[in-house]
């Protein structure tokens, strides 16, 4: 009797365990997937796509919304890694950070803006585009970028 009480407790506690860390993970999938702008910490991302018609428009934005006046942050040439995914078609481009490690200082309550050169992606047609910023930082000059923040907006390009 004592041995299957403690099986039967045995299968609640991994049963627990398995399905508590697969809600965790569809909560995070859920918010990451309504936003064009996340808060996370002392930290404010956001992506803009300016669709004109003369000429497309995407940049992203952090805001330091801390405390102190100012904050540095420590990143690869620039804050965010710029990526976009065509949705009816098979079009990607993945950005990419190549140059050493940077410092910006940001101000409290004032975005610091990143513009995506559009230029640098040969082959986009009309279609729906999924347009993705990660804001890639950290906030020690000895530790490898170790916060991100995902963002991304959809837009249909003509």
């Amino acid at each position: 009797m004592k041995a299957l009480s403690s099986y039967t407790l045995l299968i609640m506690i991994f049963a627990f365990g398995l399905f508590g860390c697969n809600s965790e993970e569809q909560v995070r999938d859920e918010s990451y997937e309504k936003t064009d702008f996340q808060q996370v910490d002392d930290f404010k991302v956001s992506i803009n796509v300016e669709n004109g018609e003369e000429a497309l428009n995407v940049y992203a934005t952090i805001t330091y919304t801390g405390e102190e006046a100012e904050i540095d942050i420590y990143h690869g040439g620039k804050i965010f890694y710029f990526n976009v995914y065509q949705q009816d078609g098979d079009f990607e481009f993945l950005g990419a950070m190549d140059e050493p490690q940077l410092k910006t200082t940001l101000f409290k309550n004032e975005p610091h803006k990143v513009t995506f050169n559009v230029l640098e992606m040969p082959g986009l047609k009309p279609g729906t585009y999924k347009f993705e910023a990660i804001a890639s930082f950290s906030l020690s000059s000895e530790t490898a970028s170790n916060i991100e923040i995902p963002v991304y907006k959809v837009e249909k390009i003509e």
